[in-house]
């Protein structure tokens, strides 16, 4: 067992004068940890793939797409948890680029596929190292079974609150 993390107040951004602990109760506090995680994830996996003038959104998407060809543009939105809005513009990009090819479904008359190109392939090859470096950070802090048990539990979370969320019939944001 690790020594318990010290509390970080989620309202100090560490430039303000000191303040008492908040009250806000440990469910809103491990939201708040997930929403700065997410957001620090975002902010490194930007600025690590900059020289390769790319975004983590699209890397995923590139990652994803080598992973699973034939996805269709909704499918691979899903996959991204992205507005189709959103991807629409990122697979765009990526095509320009030479990275992905837009083709007939092997399974639909009227959908699109959609598969990493050989370009792709490599661009992907020469910024994983780079993107990698973001799990090694990780498993420097956590150990393999902490980052196992975090990520089953924050997955079957997201279960409970998008079910929640599909009997609210909002499954668009």
């Amino acid at each position: 067992m690790t020594d318990p993390l010290p509390y970080i107040d989620p309202f100090d951004d560490g430039r303000s004068p000191a303040h008492p602990a908040t009250d806000m109760d440990e469910a809103s506090s491990l939201i708040d940890a997930a929403f700065r995680f997410e957001r620090a994830i975002s902010r490194i996996g930007n600025a690590r793939l900059r020289p390769w003038n790319m975004t983590l959104s699209s890397y995923t998407a590139l990652r994803i797409l080598a992973n699973r060809p034939h996805l269709t543009l909704a499918q691979l939105s899903r996959r991204c948890y992205a507005r189709p809005q959103t991807m629409t513009r990122i697979v765009t990009q990526l095509e320009k680029r030479g990275f992905v090819a837009r083709g007939a479904h092997p399974e639909s008359e009227r959908a699109l596929s959609l598969k990493v190109t050989q370009a792709g392939l490599a661009a992907l090859e020469e910024m994983g190292t780079e993107v990698l470096k973001i799990s090694d950070t990780l498993g420097a802090v956590l150990g393999h079974d902490e980052i196992v048990a975090a990520d089953r539990q924050l997955r079957q979370a997201a279960l409970v609150v998008e079910g929640e969320l599909r009997e609210m019939g909002r499954t668009d944001e």
